[in-house]
């Protein structure tokens, strides 16, 4: 079985194209496209060659990594596509979706921001060029300014403090208490200091900084759906798809009409986020709405993840418009794909604390200082207990600008936004299994009857049915169908006059296996087309059936 890890760039471009020489009959990587400063973006398409070419069967797309730490996302991708490779002679559903799927991914989108957060201290959201600033403005930083690699949180002693050490668990620290007089005292915010341009001169007063975001950006914020502007969402960049990178993402997907499911990984939160992002689940057609909720309890059985919608998880009843510019929605409300944010791995769960993909944003911040506290209080004992290399204890420090400081926490790469390597190929080996299952509901067209009766001489009847053997409907979604996507095309071959029908036709788009209703014959599952041909005995004639999110389906037979 495959290893996960987590991959520099170059890591991860030669474990890729390790794998496409593994199995050159069914990995291709490529170029599509390049990053900000200049790293290749690599797509990696994986399906059964010999079964037919990627385009002519339905497709899932996941992507990783648009985040830059969220670098188990990249770790997830990988490791699936290693399995698949693997796994396709031992495992019956991983040789089926590579028979009858293709499967497209993009482990890794923030190539530039991923490869400064795996090689220096430094976090951030997306890219590392300078944004939304035009130069470096003074204020406060995030910088490790002690110099041990990571960048924690520092106490600072205040008469003004807003915090106090907790009595319970002195590596916590708590908020101060209404009233609170006679105690040891702290501001706290994370480690870093206050850049200035003219050096030198006196130790600046901390009333003087102000937080500065260096580098901004992020992609998730970028896409053209319900985008709003840095002033309306901070991170959103000049214009939608501004960003090289997602440029090319956007590029990728319209090159490729086959793609019918959607799933782009982060962190954290162990929850499958699914439609929809602007209201209760009642915004969303009936038939979405099924297909959405079954797919993600699908996900939560092969995961152990929690799941709901991203309005009932992340909103809190203050927006505006919900995280406007993220991917899923525009591939849901633009394209009519099926599509999912997973978030994996969750440290609060695994410390038995409370998290926002169990109860959700609202109720997350409805909590009680004491709740807060008291899940606090888990998390850093588990992780001091089991990962103790990833606790700093608080150690004191004398700061440039802030005098006499005290550094510590728990380390926010990988253990907090991340797993710790120990951890990783688990949470890895959940998701592959969502993914798989994933690419396995959508739709696939299949020949389920083919008849061809003489009626006179030299004339024929051909009747075709084609079905729809998938879970999803062949748009994908009911709001694909209402983007009015071109509908199955029925082709007959073969005949040397056709004296009735046409070839090509159209027909509708069918539903899948997923359609929930009443107990009912599978007649929208089903579509007929007849032919009326000239021909002689023995001739053969082929009919073929094709929808893009749905494959190509095909059948002949031999004229009596």
């Amino acid at each position: 079985m495959p290893t996960a890890a987590y991959m520099t760039y170059a890591q991860l471009v030669h474990r890729l194209h390790q794998l496409a020489a593994r199995a050159p009959d069914l990995v291709r990587v490529e170029i599509m496209g390049k990053s900000r400063e200049g790293r290749d973006l690599l797509a990696v398409t994986v399906t059964d060659l010999a079964t037919g070419s990627p385009l002519d069967k339905p497709a899932v797309l996941v992507d990783g990594n648009i985040h830059a730490g969220e670098v188990c996302a990249s770790s997830a991708v990988v490791y699936w596509l290693e399995r698949l490779v693997e796994a396709r002679d031992s495992d019956p559903g991983v040789r089926e979706l590579l028979r009858t799927r293709t499967v497209y991914a993009i482990p890794r989108i923030a190539v530039d921001g991923a490869e400064l957060y795996l090689t220096t201290p430094a976090r951030l959201r997306s890219s590392p060029h300078l944004y939304p600033h035009t130069s470096p403005p003074d204020g406060f930083v995030e910088d490790d300014v002690n110099g041990d690699g990571r960048i924690l949180w520092m106490r600072v002693p205040a008469e003004d403090g807003a915090y106090a050490v907790d009595e319970i668990d002195p590596r916590l620290m708590r908020p101060r208490q209404p009233g609170e007089v006679g105690g040891a005292y702290y501001h706290l915010f994370p480690e870093g200091r206050i850049a200035r341009r003219a050096q030198g001169g006196t130790r600046p007063a901390v009333s003087s900084a102000h937080e500065v975001r260096l580098h901004g950006m992020d992609f998730n914020r970028n896409f053209p759906i319900r985008w709003a502007g840095e002033s309306g969402q901070p991170g959103a960049g000049p214009f939608p798809l501004s960003e090289p990178e997602l440029r090319a993402l956007a590029d990728f997907i319209q090159a490729h009409p086959n793609i019918a499911a959607y799933a782009a990984l982060h962190t954290s939160g162990g929850v499958i986020l699914r439609q929809p992002s602007t209201g209760d689940d009642t915004v969303l057609s009936p038939l979405d709405r099924a297909l959405f909720t079954e797919v993600a309890r699908m996900g939560e059985r092969e995961t152990g993840y929690f799941s709901g919608s991203n309005y009932e998880k992340f909103a809190t009843g203050h927006e505006t418009v919900l995280m406007p510019g993220a991917a899923d929605d525009w591939m849901y409300d633009h394209l009519g794909v099926l599509s999912f944010t997973v978030e994996l791995w969750d440290l609060r769960r695994r410390a038995g604390a409370r998290g926002y993909g169990e109860i959700g944003m609202r109720k997350m911040l409805a909590l009680t200082a004491e709740e807060r506290l008291e899940d606090e209080r888990k998390v850093i004992d588990y992780v001091a207990r089991e990962f103790p290399e990833a606790y700093t204890p608080w150690t004191p420090f004398d700061h440039p600008d802030f005098g006499r400081v005290e550094i510590g926490g728990m380390d926010p790469k990988f253990v907090v936004q991340n797993p710790p390597p120990a951890l990783l190929e688990e949470e890895c080996d959940r998701v592959a299994r969502f993914l798989t299952r994933l690419g396995l509901s959508t739709a696939r067209l299949v020949v389920a009857g083919l008849s061809v009766e003489p009626v006179a001489e030299g004339v024929y009847r051909v009747v075709a049915e084609v079905a729809n053997a998938g879970f999803l409907p062949t748009t994908s979604t009911k709001k694909g169908r209402d983007l009015a996507l071109g509908g199955i095309r029925a082709e007959l071959h073969g005949a040397s006059e056709v004296l009735a029908g046409a070839s090509p036709c159209e027909l509708c788009h069918l539903d899948g296996y997923g359609f929930h209703g009443a107990w009912r014959l599978p007649a929208h599952q089903r579509a007929h087309v007849e032919w009326v041909i000239r021909g002689a005995p023995g001739d053969l004639v082929e009919v073929q059936f094709h929808a893009p999110r749905a494959g190509r389906a095909a059948a002949s037979a031999a004229l009596p």
